[in-house]
């Protein structure tokens, strides 16, 4: 028989949907996340470590994070793709190369989307720091002819390369090439570096200092075009060829006008930390859980 009381059949929905959720959970907390010999792992005892062990700092992060984006939202703060991708190439031009930069964040777990989000939030944070500041063109040109020393381009070259594990090996895809054959083919086919293979053993422009003493001796020896002997680094043995070549140069005022604003906007914005604090201060946080509680305190890095 059908109910014709609407509020119990609400009740009734409501009690199965209960009992289902609490099934799920019992079923998650005694699933295992890793077992040993005979004794489970369960993924509620990882949850519980992690708790105790990072929770707090963990809770920080988050609640930073959402004081910035209710902030940025308040002041009508908009970071676009376009100001990632400048941050990014800055800091990839630092590292010399995008190979390089992306080895680095493999050292710290992360990938290019990780990092890109991480700028998005620091740009945000930037934003509501530097909101009140003004410049005028007169401190910018100051600035260039005060810092001229910052912009110089280094001498760059661009190269590809093939890395093989012995030498032997090395000469036979030397022949190869001499006969012919296409170099970014044989490095998707033959090239042990897995950063570069996929894309033919395309290093990009990069200065000195940032690779292996011997790769880079012979990169910057070689004229454009030129595929070199085989080279050993600690990695193995390379085949070099260069593709073009940067000389040290100044760029003009109006290259870096651009940064020279993000500089002198940064240096006459309010600190990061007095600006996490403000936003903590003014903001109505509680936080549930007695043991997560000092997680206010770490708002402020």
């Amino acid at each position: 028989m059908k109910s014709n009381n609407p509020l119990k059949t609400v009740i009734v929905i409501v009690v199965v949907g209960l009992i289902v959720i609490g099934a799920l959970w019992t079923y998650n907390d005694l699933r295992a996340v890793a077992r040993v010999n005979s004794t489970n792992i369960t993924w509620k005892q990882l949850h519980n470590e992690l708790r105790k062990q990072n929770g707090s700092q963990m809770l920080a992060v988050l609640l930073r994070e959402e004081l910035v984006r209710q902030a940025a939202e308040r002041y009508n703060i908009v970071i676009t793709d376009e100001d990632i991708e400048a941050e990014k190439n800055s800091l990839i031009n630092q590292f010399g190369s995008v190979s390089g930069f992306e080895n680095a964040l493999k050292q710290y777990g992360m990938s290019m989307d990780d990092f890109a989000e991480q700028i998005r939030d620091s740009l945000l944070l930037e934003g509501i720091a530097t909101k009140d500041v003004v410049i005028e063109e007169e401190e910018l040109k100051t600035y260039y002819d005060e810092n001229k020393d910052k912009y110089i381009e280094p001498e760059q070259v661009k190269a590809r390369h093939i890395l093989v594990e012995d030498e032997d090996t090395a000469k036979a895809i030397l022949k190869r090439l001499e006969k012919g054959e296409d170099f970014a083919e044989i490095a998707k086919e033959e090239s042990t570096d897995s950063g570069t293979k996929n894309k033919g053993g395309n290093l990009g422009f990069f200065g000195r200092g940032v690779m292996d003493e011997s790769f880079e001796e012979a990169a910057f020896s070689l004229s454009i075009g030129e595929t070199g002997p085989p080279v050993k680094s600690q990695f193995g043995y390379h085949i070099i060829r260069v593709e073009d070549k940067r000389p040290e140069r100044l760029p003009s005022f109006e290259e870096v006008r651009d940064d020279i604003v993000r500089q002198i906007t940064r240096q006459k914005g309010k600190p990061t930390s007095v600006v996490l604090t403000e936003l903590r201060d003014s903001a109505q946080i509680k936080i549930n859980d007695k043991e997560l509680e000092g997680a206010i305190y770490s708002i402020v890095y």
